[in-house]
């Protein structure tokens, strides 16, 4: 009989599901430990963010509650219990649970981020007093003092103190970036400048494809895509996804020995989809289309405009100084290589807009460009040419019933609206203020722009050195 893992084995295959979201398999492995260790607060939060992946939002809150129970008020907990909160606009009830953690372990900045969505901290509190102790701390990692260094920059950015506040920012992407390896420019996948309207034309499905239910929202973050997903979600034939990326596990899938026009001559044949074989079933008798806003998505539409032609794209972008300090202000837990510096920044910009320029003219797919900032001032216009676009009735459209008191998400330029936030056009413009301080971002948001090639930025020379040292050894 093959072993069981041992319970520290165990509980890191249950991360890994967490994080890749295979929800359904790290409920069953997390609800099958916690028998064994009741006792465990990161078993607690595990299963509880599975019962939200499945969307089994009162479970997940019974749990937080029970684990808060066993584990003696544990305050990791406390932050997930209050995150969960937060998306069912309970905003006092999550305030207090993120201000007990903060009491209860003031290392924990998740906690500070969450009350942040709610209320200011004033310059002179204690809060303040401690990040700068979290940032100044040596002993503690590089990631963990951006964490308190990016909070920092959003609290004097907030008031009013843009200077210091963009310092803070600029040491945060400092210590984040430390220990990244390998290149930091935005990368696009070389198929994509091969993919024309010719190409298209070239490589015609031999026989329809199954239905698939997927709409792809592509674009880099801060663009606009949560907030697309927002508005059609609103729809009972529209399903939120989030993130799933299956375009970019689509073309991973792909054997990588042969070239584009063997991939695509050997995809078009098939009589299936394995596109369809990574596509988690729609949830509710209603729903229609499952969303995906992953923004792995943007530089390998090709591969689904090849498989599914019918599938339905919205493209979003967004005023390049306004995106570019989003993407600067935003702390990100994985990827996005190129959000650490101005420059790299400014150039993934610009090639997310030749991106979309070039799928414009060259996707067979249904297709709509929305511009952040239409979206945010006329939300109503851009629904409007949603349904168009997916061919949904508009009318009857249920209205959004907010649970408890309704509350007031704060706006800041790190942070995308979901559903329990407003639309709102405050952060147009916002960049502004730092036009000085981003011109580096802006010189190569223009430099890269005049490129005529559609392909990633070539690696700096001291990175290729490095890496020919190593190929060598």
């Amino acid at each position: 009989m093959p072993q069981r893992p041992d319970f520290k084995t165990a509980l890191s295959v249950i991360r890994e599901q967490v994080q890749s979201k295979d929800f359904a398999r790290s409920l069953r492995e997390s609800a099958m430990l916690l028998e064994q260790n009741s006792n465990m607060a990161e078993l607690w939060n595990l299963h509880g963010q599975s019962l939200q992946g499945l969307g089994r939002v009162a479970e997940a809150e019974a749990c937080y509650r029970t684990g808060l129970e066993i584990c003696n008020g544990a305050p990791r907990l406390l932050v997930q219990l209050g995150h969960l909160l937060s998306r069912q606009n309970r905003g006092e009830e999550a305030c207090d649970c993120f201000a007990q953690a903060m009491s209860a372990d003031a290392t924990l900045t998740d906690a500070y981020r969450g009350l942040l969505n709610f209320r200011a901290i004033p310059l002179d509190s204690p809060e303040v007093a401690t990040l700068l102790k979290l940032a100044l701390d040596t002993e503690r990692s590089r990631a963990a003092r951006a964490r308190a260094l990016f909070l920092l920059g959003q609290i004097y950015t907030e008031s009013g103190l843009d200077n210091p506040g963009f310092a803070f920012y600029e040491q945060a992407n400092r210590f984040a970036a430390a220990d990244l390896k390998g290149t930091r420019e935005y990368q696009v996948s070389p198929s994509a400048a091969g993919m024309d309207r010719q190409f298209f034309s070239r490589h015609p499905r031999k026989q329809a494809a199954p239905h698939c239910p997927l709409l792809v929202v592509a674009g880099l973050p801060r663009s606009g895509k949560s907030l697309v997903e927002t508005l059609l979600a609103q729809h009972p034939g529209v399903v939120a996804g989030g993130e799933l990326a299956l375009v970019r596990k689509l073309a991973a899938s792909l054997p990588a020995q042969d070239n584009l026009h063997a991939q695509a001559t050997r995809l078009v044949a098939q009589a299936g989809s394995p596109l369809l074989q990574l596509c988690p079933p729609l949830e509710g008798p209603e729903g229609r289309y499952l969303t995906d806003t992953s923004p792995a998505n943007l530089s390998r539409l090709g591969w689904l405009g090849l498989l599914h032609p019918e599938v339905p794209i919205v493209l979003c972008r967004r005023a390049p100084l306004d995106l570019g300090l989003a993407l600067f202000f935003k702390n990100f837990r994985s990827g996005h290589r190129y959000s650490y510096q101005l420059a790299t920044i400014g150039r993934a910009v610009a090639l997310a807009e030749k991106l979309i320029d070039h799928w414009q003219a060259a996707l067979p797919n249904p297709l709509l460009q929305v511009q952040y900032e239409t979206l945010v001032r006329e939300p109503d216009v851009v629904r409007r040419e949603l349904t168009t676009l997916l061919a949904l009735d508009d009318t009857g459209r249920p209205e959004q019933q907010p649970r408890g008191t309704p509350q007031t998400w704060r706006i800041f330029p790190s942070r995308s609206l979901d559903s329990v936030g407003e639309i709102s056009p405050a952060l147009v413009g916002f960049a502004n203020r730092f036009r000085h301080q981003l011109a580096p971002m802006m010189q190569a948001y223009a430099d890269e722009l005049a490129r005529p090639r559609l392909s990633s930025p070539p690696e700096p020379r001291s990175y290729r050195e490095r890496r020919r040292k190593r190929s060598r050894a």
